[in-house]
Parts: structure tokens; sequence; C-alpha cells
């Protein structure tokens, strides 16, 4: 009996070193060599990369946690797997600034979605999907060293004129309000298109000589001249134009009420931008 537990200890050491000497280095380690380790995947693994490059190597292996995906019990998975290298040590990160991106996307009721993982955009979305380039390593607002000094040390700075508040895509509160303007400017526009389009299928209905010669534009019908019409067929078509100007309306409208004020939230708008889209009727 003692043998069997003296082997079996022999056995437990041996495979512990060898679990340690095989120890990835997760601050060093590629994509692919990631996507091998149990409960981590190639969409697990790029994030861990992404994470890297913008926040430089990770310290401890509770760092991991901040990635969307692993979670305690998958960390306490991954522990006997991975070491952290000297880039892990404590101390402030030395990386690199690097540049990153994001993904902006419109869904069908003119809501403006951002995510730094394309995997996450639905597929009927890839396709109208953005990527736009995004500064990593320094916080919204925070300015360089080369911003917030003109000289040497001790040199006396002169403010330049001040720069309007922005979100992260560089939009200010006049660019709001000239989208708000076309907003409105199109839902009048629309308003006045379906209204004439009812009163021609109104005329066609009635079968009013006012209606017989006719002519087709690109959302309606100009009645009273051109060649004749065939009345059933006119009254179809301005049916089903007018049923898509109705679904094209609604989407404005509820970009305007709703969908302008929520993008601004999520691309960080300044409060006197979110104030104006509250505020403003």
């Amino acid at each position: 009996m003692r043998e069997k537990v003296l082997v079996f200890s022999s056995l437990l050491v041996l495979f512990c070193a060898a679990v340690s000497l095989w120890a990835l280095d997760i601050n060093t380690a590629t994509e692919k060599e990631l996507a091998g380790l149990p409960g981590i995947g190639p969409v697990l693994a790029r994030r861990i990369v992404e994470y890297r490059r913008r926040h430089g190597p990770f310290r401890s292996p509770e760092d991991l946690l901040a990635i969307k995906g692993i979670g305690p019990h998958r960390l306490e998975r991954l522990r006997p797997y991975l070491n952290f290298g000297p880039g892990g040590g404590e101390g402030p990160s030395s990386a690199p600034v690097s540049e990153g991106s994001i993904y902006r996307w419109v869904d069908e009721k003119g809501v403006v979605h951002f995510t730094q993982f394309p995997e996450e955009i639905p597929r009927r979305y890839r396709s109208r999907a953005k990527r736009i380039p995004f500064p990593a390593g320094k916080a919204l607002g925070e300015a360089s060293p080369s911003e917030n000094s003109s000289g040497g040390l001790g040199q006396r700075l002169t403010p330049g004129p001040a720069k309007p508040a922005t979100d992260i895509l560089g939009r200010d509160i006049e660019w709001y309000r000239r989208e708000k303007t076309r907003l409105k400017n199109e839902i009048a526009r629309l308003k006045k298109q379906t209204r004439e389009n009812r009163e021609v299928m109104h005329l066609l209905l009635r079968n009013s000589p006012r209606a017989r010669r006719g002519i087709r534009t690109e959302y309606g019908l100009r009645i009273g001249e051109g060649r004749f019409l065939q009345r059933w067929a006119e009254y179809r078509r301005l049916r089903r134009i007018n049923q898509e100007l109705e679904k094209k309306l609604a989407e404005l409208e509820y970009r305007l009420e709703k969908g302008l004020y929520r993008e601004a939230l999520r691309t960080h708008a300044p409060e006197e931008v979110l104030r104006f889209l509250s505020n403003d009727p």
C-alpha cells in the first residue's frame, strides 16, 4: 500500500512539474496558441490579444476577468495552464500606445450601436458595419505631453482658442443641430408625399376624370397630364409606395425622438449635447 502511495505521489509531482513547464506565457502567446487552451476558442483568444495590445501585459490572473466571456469558473480552469512571465510583474505597463478601432452599425429601428468586437455584430448588419479608427492607450479627453506644453520646462503657456467639446466620433453640438434639422425636414417631406398619394388614390378609386392621365414620379403620381392610366395598377403602386414611406417615416421619427439621444449616450457626447437633445422639442 505504501509503495502505491509513493508511486502515485511521484506521478503527481511529475505531472505538476510538466504542467508548470508547459504553462503558456499569456503576455507573449499568439492568438493561435491561446485558442488551444481549454475553454478558450478563437473568439476569446482574439479578445485576449486585443486587450493585451490596448492595456499592456497582464499582471495577475484576475486581470483576465475584465475580458468579456471569462468568468471566475473559466479563470480557475485556466490557472494551471498560464504564467505571466516577466512582463506580468507589478508596476505600470510599458506597452506602447497603439491604434485600435470600434465598429458602428445601425439597426432597423435607426438605433446606432458600437462595439470593439466585430463578431458581436449580428450577421444581417455586418455588411453595413463601419470600422472607425480609435486611439487606444489613453483615456478620452486625456492630452498628451506635446498637447499640454509648447516648450521647455517653466515656459509660460499661451492659451489658444477653446475647441468645442465633441463625442468620440468628433461630432459637436452643431453637428447634432444639423442632424436634427435634417430629420425634421425629411419627416415633413415624407408626410407631405404620403398625404398627396392618399389624395390621388382617392381620385383613382372614384374614377375621377382628373385621374385619367398622369406621369409617374419616384414616390408618387402627377395627375392631369401625360399618358392614360391603368387605374387599379396605379392605385396598387401608390399603396405600396405609401407603405414603404410610412415605414421610413417611423424610422426617422424614432431616430428623432429617441435614437439620436441614445446614439449621443453611446458615443459619450458632451452634456450640452444631451441637454439639447432632451429639451429641444
